[in-house]
């Protein structure tokens, strides 16, 4: 073939560059190239040259050679080739593939066909035999898997006898990810999940073992580890070892092959755990790597193994690790040392990058086998793909490869996205594989996150003495259990959590599970809303007497007035049978149907600042105090809600032994609970707290978040209790706006009727004698108030005699029946002289009435003396006297005003706090005038204030 003389120049230019150095044979010097700088111009016999130096301008003459014959060179040719089979199959890293697909390596019908997976399952002698038939003795199992392909066969790696663990290693890029999902599913066509099972671990995401975790082998995945989820899954792990343990003492077996050997179908499988991104997880939460440690030390007996994959091992795999994980596979490093590191050799810093996969195995000292690990990603068709041939120029650099006639490559026949990949296909069938055996789901070590909603109606809920709260995370025994408040037991609970955390639900759930106690005693739950009004819905169920807002102060101390009273009641009852509990009470009384109480409280803090205080709400505090620490054994038990811990007091908080911890807003606050403080985050679901030390969901009736939800569910939940024959709670009754004349009796013990009593909500007399102050502001039904008192006094008291001191343009002094009325200054000062001298005579018969209606319109009037005269007369008998007045009139220190105020009797219309102080010496509790509706007000008498709302009698 004619030469290409340009061409071979222009190669040999380049060569020198790259290190390589072209000896050129030419007929003659002048045909030698221009860029030769010596040559060797030997004579026409062969036997002398001449050397030229031309980077030197000198010459050698006279050089001697010694020439060969055709002979001795091919000779010598001979001796320096050595003499091969060329049949043996040697080991060499140009045998390995680029890649190989997983289904080449272990068949397609693996892909395809169920009963071949089956198949090869009961080759290995790895599905129990469950008929319950004598055990029979098997062989010693393995795990050895398909993983790639080596250069003389294809490659095998077996966790039991080359490890028990297993070191990868790899840089981004290399094929780690898909060397992992190899090895995972070359485990799993190999084995029934009775023999093995794997629990996947992959810090950034869990997309590093795609499809492998749906195999039926799998029995979790868990990402994106907090420090939490890592002590619950070491946790979970050890409790797994001891799971082991115990059942191999159990079964006196030394370790987990002795049990398989029997055939025992209780053998477990074996669990191997696959850690993937091993060095950022140590990296991130250090803890973690102590607890693998443990379970490699203790995993080799008990069937456990772990697999951990990392970038760089050096600095993460400690000393203890290292040494039982003699199974060391390493893909392209990101340098020499760190192969030296994993596998003891620089090779894998050294391979190629444009070959993802390639790998070297180190099964024991000084053996290493490198291979091309399997790939299952990819697509695949049954037909078998025909050899590949590859053509590249040598140019004495980067090669350059030949492309076929016509352009691009052509496709590979099956390749390309179309359908599910190999991996999908493979993972199918042996799902499929296992359905048609009929295998139960593997023993799960690893119990998934709890779940964001329970419905509480379907919790374990019986007696009132085990009131469901939800169900708790228990790693320690590798479950998921219902959690508790026990009253006789617990006494009191207190929910803590920011707000939006879920405390009102708990509270809610509490109240509604202490009504679902078929097998139990009633309860009877009452609640204090100091929140925004999230009680209000359970009033619908009938164990619920009332939920009081705390916006009405009245019903608040009147439901804390019934609680003191049924604490009394019980003391003498319970005592006198010797009960220290109201269990006991129940059975030594003959008493089953004895209600225990719960009083629920939202918001404690606000009903702390609103009754701590204050000589009218201050002793009622004190009752809430006395239920705390005396309930517990009547069977009175008090649940409340807080915002932190700062916010309860000692003085509560050491009455309290059972707390429910939602998410707080400041982390500190959780070791003042003695809760560990990464559990919750920002991120939990509303309803998630820790109780006991444990991560719990709250249940919710009906397992819906949404509010309208709930209410619809407690609806129904109310309405499936009532049909049971459930006794109503008695509500706590609430003082009515308006009250009617006509349902008032005529008195009360003889008495005139002043209204309805906040107090009892009955009828509250007044005694008709002394001297009475009736004040209140503008448009607070003043002058109906009057006209009711005159009324009351008219009905109770019969022929008594009426006097009026008023104005002209008075409604009540303009009506018939008065003895005699004043409605001018002078004829006040002549009429009340008058009086004076009737009251004071003892031979007047019957009672006399005096209303002096605007009694500071005759301040420093000619009449002032001589009404001042009269009420120091009505105040030595036993004749009544009314003054009423403006509440802004009442502040005057007038003796006129100042004689009436001494009686220390009357009634304030829509008081202000201080008045009860200014007016009439007595203090009032901490009101304000808008909680007052027209004619209710406080009466005074004795010392003593009671709320009280006056009937409406109209024009």
């Amino acid at each position: 073939a004619p030469v290409d003389r340009a061409r071979i120049v222009q190669i040999a230019e380049r060569a020198a560059d790259a290190g390589v150095y072209p000896i050129w044979v030419a007929g003659s010097q002048a045909e030698l190239p221009a860029i030769t700088r010596t040559f060797i111009n030997a004579s026409e016999d062969g036997l002398t040259a001449e050397v030229g130096l031309v980077r030197l301008g000198s010459d050698i003459t006279s050089v001697r050679t010694e020439p060969i014959s055709r002979a001795q060179a091919l000779l010598f040719a001979r001796r320096l080739a050595p003499v091969v089979d060329a049949g043996a199959m040697l080991s060499d890293a140009s045998d390995l593939p680029r890649s190989i697909s997983m289904l080449a390596l272990i068949g397609s019908d693996m892909a395809t066909n169920p009963s071949v997976a089956v198949d090869r399952w009961r080759q290995n002698d790895s599905i129990h035999d469950r008929s319950g038939g004598a055990l029979v003795k098997r062989r010693a199992g393995r795990l050895r898997a398909l993983v790639g392909q080596s250069g003389v066969d294809a490659m095998h790696l077996d966790l039991r006898t080359q490890g028990p663990h297993a070191l990868v290693g790899g840089t981004t890029g290399s094929g780690k990810s898909e060397f992992l999902q190899a090895w995972v599913l070359g485990m799993a066509a190999e084995y029934s999940p009775d023999r093995v099972t794997f629990l996947f671990v992959d810090y950034k995401g869990g997309s590093a073992f795609a499809d492998c975790v749906a195999l039926p082998h799998c029995v979790g995945l868990v990402t994106d580890l907090s420090p939490h989820l890592v002590r619950r899954a070491l946790t979970s792990l050890r409790a797994e070892l001891h799971y082991r343990e115990h059942l191999f003492n159990r079964k006196k077996a030394k370790d987990l092959l002795d049990l398989e050997k029997r055939g025992d179908p209780e053998s477990p499988p074996a669990l191997v755990l696959v850690i993937d991104e091993f060095a950022a997880l140590a990296g991130e939460v250090p803890e973690f790597v102590d607890g693998v440690v443990d379970i490699a030390q203790r995993g080799r007996s008990l069937g456990i193994h772990l697999i951990m994959a990392t970038q760089r091992p050096a600095g993460v795999i400690r000393d203890n690790l290292r040494a039982n994980t003699n199974l060391r596979i390493a893909l392209r490093m990101a340098d020499e040392a760190d192969s030296m590191d994993v596998v003891g050799d620089k090779v894998a810093g050294t391979f190629d990058p444009s070959i993802p996969g390639r790998a070297i195995a180190k099964t024991g000292p000084g053996r290493l086998t490198g291979f091309q690990s399997a790939y299952a990603g990819g697509w695949t068709s049954d037909e078998v793909p025909a050899p590949t041939v590859e053509v590249a120029e040598l140019r004495f650099g980067a090669e350059s490869l030949w492309e076929p006639p016509g352009g691009a490559q052509e496709e590979a026949p099956g390749a390309g996205e179309h359908g599910p990949t190999d991996q999908a296909r493979l993972v199918a069938n042996l799902i499929a594989a296992s359905a048609v055996l009929k295998l139960p789901a593997p023993r799960r070590p690893w119990m998934p996150e709890l779940a964001t909603a329970f419905d509480l109606t379907r919790l374990r809920q019986r007696t009132d003495t085990e009131i469901v709260i939800g169900v708790s995370d228990v790693p320690d025994h590798q479950r998921q259990d219902e959690i508790f408040f026990r009253p006789d037991t617990d006494g009191n609970i207190a929910i803590y959590g920011a707000g939006g955390s879920g405390k009102t639900v708990t509270l809610r759930t509490i109240a509604a599970a202490a009504g679902i106690t078929p097998r139990g005693g009633p309860v009877d739950v009452y609640g204090l809303d100091f929140g925004t009004g999230g009680l209000k819905m359970l009033e619908v169920m009938p164990h619920v007497g009332s939920i009081v807002s705390g916006d009405d102060p009245e019903r608040v101390v009147r439901l804390l007035r019934r609680l003191r009273t049924i604490i009394e009641d019980r003391q003498v009852r319970y005592t006198a049978v010797n009960a220290g509990s109201i269990g006991e009470y129940r059975t030594l009384a003959n008493a089953p149907d004895e209600r225990r109480i719960l009083l629920i409280v939202d918001n404690f803090p606000g009903f702390r600042t609103e009754f701590e205080t204050g000589a009218a709400r201050a002793p009622w505090y004190g009752v809430f105090q006395q239920l705390l620490g005396e309930g517990r054994g009547l069977g009175i038990h008090v649940a409340i809600t807080a915002d932190r811990p700062g916010s309860v007091p000692t003085s509560v908080s050491s009455t309290i032994q059972r707390r429910v911890i939602h998410r707080l807003a400041d982390e500190g606050a959780y070791t003042l609970l003695d809760a560990p403080n990464d559990v919750l985050s920002a991120a939990s679901p509303p309803g998630r707290a820790i109780v006991d030390g444990l991560e719990t969901q709250v249940a919710i009736v009906g397992g819906n978040s949404n509010v309208a939800e709930q209410s619809k569910a407690l609806s129904a939940l109310a309405e499936a209790m009532s049909r049971t024959g459930r006794a109503p709670a008695e509500p706590v009754g609430a003082l009515s706006l308006e009250v009617d004349p006509a349902s008032l009796p005529s008195d009360v013990d003889g008495n005139p009727v002043l209204g309805i009593s906040d107090d009892t909500l009955a009828p509250l007399g007044f005694e008709p004698s002394g001297a009475f102050v009736l004040a209140g502001p503008p448009a607070s039904g003043r002058t109906n108030a009057l006209a009711w008192l005159i009324r009351s006094v008219e009905t109770a008291v019969p022929k008594v005699t009426k006097y009026y001191i008023g104005n002209a343009r008075s409604t009540v002094g303009a009506g018939n029946g008065w003895e005699g009325a004043a409605r001018t200054v002078e004829d006040a000062k002549d009429l009340a002289q008058e009086i004076t001298a009737a009251v004071s005579d003892p031979s007047t018969k019957g009672k006399i009435l005096i209303v002096i209606e605007q009694i500071g319109d005759f301040l420093s009037s000619s009449a002032d003396g001589a009404l001042v005269e009269l009420i120091k007369a009505v105040k030595r008998t036993d004749h009544f006297l009314i003054a009423e007045s403006e509440t802004s009139a009442w502040g005057s220190s007038w003796p006129l005003l100042a004689e009436v105020k001494g009686a220390r009797t009357g009634f304030l219309i829509q008081p202000d706090g201080i008045e009860g102080e200014t007016i009439l010496k007595t203090g009032l509790p901490r009101v304000s005038r808008n909680e007052f509706p027209p004619g209710r007000g406080y009466f005074i008498a004795r010392g003593k204030a009671t709320r009280v709302q006056l009937p409406l009698i109209g024009e």
